[in-house]
């Protein structure tokens, strides 16, 4: 059966970071993702993990997201920096189980040249994945759409494979995110297909509005049934916002494990009145 987690940066926002743990446990997930987990210690998160039963599945490396950076893996100049925060999400990632490392190129401003950055991204790249390899980790590239990113590196699912196959790394894979997909190429099975074999995380959005699947133009059961048939054994991302409150919009999720628990103690409390 597949496997779904949440990214908790989108769902279960209405409760504070620390406890949208326990309340994906308590809906039935496995495993959660979680951005930038940095701001607390690595030893609490484990706890979080640990005392609900989770797996973190994903995190980011470091950088700084609401100042307007979308990575730093393909910038010149912050090859520092960028070496900086591999360190910082490799040493994070090993003391709460290993969960992939997102890496993000950058904005590739008007005053870069592309090529150059692109250059740069497979150098830092190729060391990044030499450090996480050595602690049995796995990096995760994403292009993700114009639509949300236009300055990005890249943005189709292609750019993306042919980054994997030049670095020829087996620890180094693809999101494949429906929604930036959908967004930016359509077809979005066959870009599915073609690209399954580099394939490291799945995520899933609905267009528009990024909202969950049952809201938007993707079907999403069909897209499961494919991924299912064509063996997939990782974690799906949910990797949205909700149309509403988050337990008000996961019953796409019911035959996979996922429930509203306050339902299910509704019917506990009817069968203990009967």
């Amino acid at each position: 059966m597949l496997r779904f987690d949440p990214n908790l940066r989108w769902l279960f926002t209405d409760l504070p970071m620390l406890e949208r743990y326990q309340a994906a446990a308590e809906a039935g997930f496995k495993g959660v993702e979680v951005a930038f987990p940095y701001e607390y210690p690595a030893r609490e998160i484990a706890a979080r993990l640990r005392d609900n039963d989770l797996s973190m599945v994903q995190i980011l490396s470091p950088f700084d997201w609401n100042a307007g950076e979308r990575g730093l893996a393909a910038l010149p100049g912050r090859e520092k920096d960028f070496r900086a925060s591999i360190h910082a999400a490799v040493d994070y990632a090993v003391q709460i189980g290993g969960p992939n490392i997102h890496v993000m190129p950058g904005n590739i401003g008007a005053e870069l040249d592309r090529g150059r950055c692109m250059g740069l991204f497979l150098e830092n790249l190729a060391w990044a994945a030499d450090e996480a390899g050595a602690h049995g980790l796995t990096l995760i590239l994403e292009p993700c759409c114009r639509a949300r990113f236009p300055a990005f590196l890249y943005h189709r699912i292609d750019e993306g494979v042919e980054v994997v196959e030049a670095l020829g790394r087996d620890n180094v894979k693809l999101c494949f995110d429906t929604f930036h997909i959908q967004m930016e190429e359509g077809a979005i099975a066959d870009r599915m297909r073609s690209a399954w074999p580099h394939i490291g995380h799945i995520q899933v959005g609905n267009v528009p509005g990024r909202h969950e699947p049952g809201t938007g133009e993707i079907h999403f059961p069909y897209l499961f049934e494919l991924i299912e048939a064509l063996g997939w054994q990782g974690w799906i991302g949910c990797e949205y916002e909700p149309s509403g409150e988050t337990l008000d919009t996961i019953g796409w999720g019911a035959p996979y494990g996922i429930r509203d628990p306050r339902k299910s103690l509704a019917t506990t409390r009817e069968k203990a009145t009967c």
